[in-house]
């Protein structure tokens, strides 16, 4: 007797409800809410910074240099920037569609972490020490689903799912960064299949542009674009062969650098073309 195999439709709403799950409730929007943001033309600036409060603003309103500055100086701490962008992140992904993977509560252990860390050596570990990196759902990090918008790839690193072996990849590049004393907080949504200018897949459905929610935000790193726009991200990795940073970079407003080749490491990054 065959057994009744679950829908795609069925797989891809689990996942987005376990995703959204991972929220804390004190960051979840309500419905009104939720459905003023869907009309509203403008996510950015005032429309997401209602959520927070001043010290919130001024924290994500830093860019990367000054944030890294202020940790290193203790004036910040680790565990308060990163709660700061999960939260603004959480309500990124509520109202923008924009991540594929969150691990917020992974990310404030780290935190944590590097904040006992800095105590007790009284320096921090690394140029990066404490400042929240948001990865393009190709980079794998150990422990978290690598789906890159595939619906049969829930539940594993790209299709691995072996026992023993699923959940184990990481990539060099991710271990480079923590390596740097970086926290590493969500993956971003992205085409399936990649090549794409637009950020559309059958696992979350479309990511929009935060300026103008009637234009797209570009591709094939566009949740990236998104939350950068939204300023959940100061710092942020995306991968480029055909325009997928640079085409969010000019639809976003914000800023890129497509590198030359195997500057960075691309060992053990997901993709969909080999094969």
């Amino acid at each position: 007797m065959r057994t009744q195999s679950v829908s795609w439709e069925a797989r891809a709403a689990a996942k987005r409800a376990s995703t959204l799950d991972k929220i804390r409730l004190e960051w979840r929007l309500s419905t009104v809410d939720l459905e003023r943001a869907a009309k509203q033309r403008d996510l950015t600036g005032p429309s997401i910074q209602q959520f927070l409060d001043a010290e919130e603003i001024s924290i994500i309103s830093m860019n990367s240099v000054p944030t890294a500055n202020a940790l290193k100086e203790g004036r910040l701490t680790a565990v308060q920037v990163t709660t700061v962008f999960c939260k603004t992140a959480a309500i990124a992904h509520q109202i923008n569609n924009c991540l594929h993977e969150i691990f917020f509560d992974h990310a404030l252990e780290r935190a944590a972490f590097l904040d006992d860390y800095y105590a007790y050596h009284k320096t921090t570990l690394g140029p990066l020490h404490g400042l929240p990196i948001s990865l393009k759902d190709q980079y794998h990090v150990k422990g978290k689903d690598n789906t890159m918008g595939y619906i049969g790839w829930i539940g594993s690193n790209s299709g691995m799912k072996i026992p023993g072996q699923a959940h184990k990849v990481e990539s060099q590049i991710t271990s480079e960064l923590l390596s740097l004393g970086a926290v590493l907080y969500c993956k971003t949504s992205l085409p399936q299949t990649l090549l794409f200018g637009e950020t559309k897949n059958n696992l979350i459905g479309q990511t929009l542009n935060p300026h103008n929610q009637n234009l797209s935000c570009g591709g094939f790193s566009g949740g990236e674009g998104a939350l950068h726009a939204l300023r959940c991200s100061t710092l942020g990795l995306g991968t480029d062969i055909g325009g997928s940073v640079r085409i969010l970079a000019a639809f976003d407003g914000i800023f890129s650098m497509k590198l030359t080749p195997e500057r960075l490491s691309y060992r053990d990054v997901a993709n969909t073309n080999p094969g």
